[in-house]
C-alpha cells in the first residue's frame, strides 16, 4: 500500500513537471493573440529590460508587449499586451507590484500579479520612456519629441511638463532618481530618487540639468563639440556620465560642473551604458570590443566582455548590483557578474529579430523561418520549435523545402566582389547556399555560388574600359578600370537586393544592385542551378535598383520589378525577355498558383496583370502603405499584402473587395506564405515574430 502511494506521488510529480515544462516551452505561442491569429512564434525583439526591486522578476519590453520572467529560473510568467504596437520602456514600482510601460504616444500602468491595466496616460508624441518614483506616487515620462512630464499616479493627472524648444534638437533625456533603474531603446530613464535631476542633452553638445520636482534650472555644461549620445546620473545624483559623439566617455561633478575623469576612449555609437544601483560600477557598451566594466571611484577598467556583443539592445543591473543582464538580438538574455564580468548564465528566450523569409513544408506540418543567421523550424500541429540550426550564412534572404519535405535550403550573404591582382581584374556576384535536415535541423552541406569563375586581363594603362561576355558555362567576365600595375585588392560590397527560389527549389535568382559594378551588369538578375551551383543565365535590361523578384509555380517565368518603372518577365530556359509592363515603383511581386495573374504593388494599391494579354486586369485600392510582401492563396482566389506598418490586408481577387485586416506586427512585413491546404496564412516581420492566421472565407 505504501509503495502504491509513493508511486502515485511520483507519477503526479512527473505529470506536474511535464505540465510546467510544456507551459514554459509552448503555451506562450497562444498568449494574448491579436484578433484572427491562432499562434505566435517568437516574442519580438528586446527593446529594454527592468529588474523588479525585490529581484524576483525581469520585465522585457519587446515589439509584442511586455514579457515577465522569473529572474532565477528564466521561466515565462506572463505577457502583458495592451499597447497598439511595441513597447520601448518599462519600470517597476518600489514594491514590485506595479509596472509602467511606455509605447508609442501612450503609457500604461499594470498590476503585475493580475496583468490588468490600471491606468492609461496620454499626451506625448512619439516613443515614450517611463519611470516610477516617490514610493509609487509619481510617474515620470519623457518623449523623443522634446518633452518630459510628471504624473500623479493616483489621479492620472499631469503635475508638470518640461518642454525642450525646438524639440528636434534634443538628443537624449535622462531622469536620475535614486533606487530605480529602467532603460529604453528610445528614451532612457535611469536611477530614480525623490530629489531627481532631469538631464537634457542636445545635438550641439550642450547639456542642461534641471530639478525634476520644481523645474528649476541647475547647471549648463558647455564646451562639447558634437551631439550628445547619452547621459546618465549616479544614484546619489553627484556624478554625470557623458557620452559625446566622437569623444571619450567622461564623468563630471554635478555640483561644480568640473570634469572628474575620462573612462573609455572608445566611442559607443549610441550603445547602452549606466551606473549600478550602489554607484560603484559603470557599464559601457563600446563600438569596438563589446562591454566594459569600470570602477567609478578609481576610474580603472575592471573587465572587458567580448563575444556576442554587437547585438546587445538592453543592459541593466540587478537591484543588489551584483549582476547585470543584457538582451541580445539573437534571442538570448545573458547574466554576468558585475564585479568580474564573468558570464553566469544564458537564457534562450525566443526574442529574436529581423525575420527575412518563410516557407512551409509540402505537408504543411513544418514552418521554416529565416533570420539573419539562423533558421527556426516549427511544428505547426504541436506549436513546438523543432530546432534552431545556426547557419554560416549571413543576411539570409530566402528558404525553400525540397519536394519530399526532408530538407530545407537557405540562401543568403549575397555580395558583389571586385578583385584586382597584377594585370587581372574581375567582378562577381557571390552567395551561399545551405542544406538542412528538416526533422533534426542538422546541417547537411554549405556551399558557395559565384557568377564569375574566370579572369579577364586588363592591359597596362587601360582606364574606363568595360566589356563583357557571358553564357551557360557558369561565369561571366568583366573588364573595367585598371588602377595601377601590381595592385592586389579584394573588396566585397553587400548587395542591397533580394533573392528567391523557384517553388521546387531547383533554381535561385538574385538581384545585383551594387553601384560598384560596371557595364550593363549593374542592375541585373542572376539565375543559378542549385544542384550544380552553376550560373545559368543573366537577365539584363533594368536601369535602376531591382526591388522585387517572383517565379511562376512551374519556374518557367521569372518576374523582376525595378525603380525604373518597369516590370519585366524573363524566360528561364532561354533568357529572353517575354514581356515588359510599365508601372510605378514596385516593391513586391507575386504570381497566382496557375501563373495567369501577376500581382505588383504601387503607391496606392495592388495591380493585377493578365500574363496572357500583358494588360492590367484589375486594381485593388486600399491604404496598403509601402508594401513589401504579397502572396496568393493556393486556389488563387485570395491575395494578401503586408506593409511597412505591420498591417496585413486580404483581398478577394475576383471582386477586388477587401476581406479582412490583420494587426499584430510592430514592424514591416517581410514574408507572407499560405499553408498547402490553404487554411493558414503565415506572416513574418522585421520585429522577429511569426503569426499564423485563419484565412478568411
Amino acid at each position: 500500500m505504501k509503495t502504491k502511494h509513493i508511486l502515485t506521488i511520483i507519477i503526479l510529480m512527473l505529470i506536474h513537471y511535464l505540465f510546467l515544462s510544456s507551459g514554459i516551452a509552448q503555451d506562450y505561442t497562444q498568449w494574448n493573440l491579436p484578433e484572427g491569429a491562432k499562434a505566435r512564434f517568437g516574442k519580438g525583439w528586446i527593446k529594454s529590460i527592468s529588474f523588479s526591486p525585490d529581484g524576483t522578476r525581469i520585465a522585457v519590453a519587446s515589439s509584442t508587449g511586455i514579457w515577465i520572467y522569473d529572474a532565477h529560473t528564466g521561466a515565462e510568467l506572463t505577457l502583458l499586451a495592451g499597447h497598439e504596437g511595441g513597447v520601448g520602456s518599462v519600470s517597476f514600482s518600489s514594491d514590485s507590484k506595479t509596472l509602467a510601460s511606455g509605447g508609442y504616444r501612450e503609457i500604461l500602468l499594470w498590476d503585475v500579479d493580475t496583468g490588468k491595466i490600471l491606468k492609461s496616460f496620454k499626451g506625448h508624441k512619439g516613443w515614450v520612456g517611463v519611470g516610477i518614483f516617490e514610493e509609487g506616487k509619481t510617474l515620470l515620462s519623457a518623449s523623443n519629441y522634446g518633452s518630459a512630464r510628471m504624473w500623479d499616479i493616483a489621479t492620472g493627472r499631469q503635475k508638470r511638463i518640461f518642454r525642450v524648444t525646438p524639440s528636434n534638437v534634443i538628443s537624449r533625456v535622462f531622469l536620475s532618481l535614486i533606487g530605480r533603474e529602467a532603460t529604453s531603446s528610445y528614451i532612457h530613464l535611469d536611477n530614480f530618487n525623490d530629489n531627481g535631476i532631469l538631464a537634457l542633452g542636445y545635438k550641439n553638445g550642450i547639456i542642461r540639468l534641471k530639478d525634476a520636482t520644481t523645474g528649476k534650472h541647475l547647471r549648463t555644461f558647455k564646451g562639447h563639440k558634437d551631439h550628445v549620445n547619452q547621459l546618465s546620473i549616479s544614484p546619489d545624483g553627484s556624478i554625470l556620465a557623458v557620452d559625446i559623439f566622437n569623444a571619450p566617455l567622461s564623468l563630471w561633478d554635478v555640483a561644480t560642473g568640473r570634469q572628474l575623469k575620462t573612462l573609455s576612449e572608445k566611442g559607443s555609437l549610441g550603445g547602452k551604458f549606466g551606473f549600478s544601483k550602489d554607484g560603484k560600477t559603470f557599464i559601457y557598451q563600446t563600438a569596438v570590443d563589446g562591454i566594459e566594466l569600470w570602477d567609478v571611484d578609481s576610474g580603472t577598467l575592471r573587465a572587458t566582455l567580448g563575444g556576442r556583443m554587437d547585438g546587445i539592445s538592453a543592459l541593466v543591473f540587478s537591484p543588489d548590483a551584483k549582476r547585470f543582464v543584457g538582451g541580445n538580438a539573437d534571442g538570448t538574455i545573458m547574466f554576468w557578474d558585475a564585479n568580474t564580468g564573468e558570464e553566469l548564465s544564458i537564457l534562450t528566450t525566443g526574442h529574436i529579430q529581423a525575420l527575412n523569409a518563410l516557407a512551409f513544408s509540402r505537408g504543411g506540418d513544418i514552418l521554416a523561418g529565416g533570420y539573419s543567421k539562423t533558421i527556426h523550424l516549427w511544428n505547426t500541429n504541436t506549436l513546438t520549435r523543432i530546432s534552431d540550426p545556426t547557419t554560416s550564412t549571413d543576411k539570409l534572404t530566402s528558404l525553400v523545402f525540397s519536394p519530399d519535405g526532408n530538407t530545407v535550403t537557405s540562401a543568403g550573404n549575397f555580395t558583389f566582389r571586385k578583385q584586382k591582382r597584377d594585370e587581372f581584374r574581375k567582378e562577381s556576384v557571390l552567395g551561399e547556399l545551405g542544406i538542412w535536415d528538416a526533422r533534426t535541423g542538422q546541417n547537411i552541406s554549405v556551399f558557395p555560388i559565384e557568377s564569375h569563375k574566370g579572369e579577364a586581363p586588363v592591359l597596362p594603362g587601360q582606364r574606363n574600359i568595360s566589356s563583357s561576355s557571358g553564357g551557360m558555362d557558369g561565369y561571366f567576365r568583366l573588364m573595367s578600370v585598371k588602377m595601377a600595375n601590381g595592385i592586389k585588392k579584394n573588396v566585397k560590397y553587400q548587395i542591397h537586393g533580394i533573392a528567391v527560389f523557384s517553388q521546387d527549389g531547383s533554381m535561385i535568382a538574385a538581384a545585383q544592385n551594387s553601384d560598384r559594378a560596371t557595364g550593363d551588369y549593374r542592375f541585373s538578375v542572376f539565375l543559378w542551378e542549385v544542384s550544380s551551383q552553376k550560373l545559368r543565365l543573366v537577365f539584363k535590361g533594368h536601369k535602376k535598383e531591382i526591388k522585387a523578384l517572383a517565379f511562376t509555380a512551374d519556374g518557367k517565368i521569372l518576374a523582376s520589378g525595378s525603380r525604373d518603372g518597369t516590370i519585366r518577365l524573363w524566360d528561364t530556359s532561354t533568357g529572353d525577355q517575354a514581356a515588359s509592363f510599365s508601372s510605378n515603383l514596385t516593391t513586391s511581386l507575386a504570381f497566382s498558383a496557375d501563373g495567369k495573374i501577376l500581382a505588383s504593388t504601387y503607391n496606392k494599391g495592388i495591380k493585377l496583370w493578365d500574363i496572357t494579354t500583358g494588360k492590367e486586369s484589375a486594381t485593388l485600392k486600399g491604404d496598403i502603405g509601402i508594401c513589401y510582401a504579397l502572396a496568393f492563396s493556393m486556389d488563387s482566389k485570395i491575395i494578401v499584402s503586408g506593409s511597412h506598418d505591420g498591417i496585413i490586408l486580404t483581398w478577394d481577387v475576383a471582386t477586388g473587395r477587401e476581406l479582412a485586416e490583420f494587426k499584430g506586427h510592430d514592424n514591416w512585413i517581410k514574408a507572407l506564405t499560405f499553408s498547402p491546404d490553404g487554411k493558414t496564412l503565415a506572416s513574418g516581420s522585421e520585429d522577429g515574430v511569426i503569426f499564423l492566421w485563419d484565412v478568411p472565407k
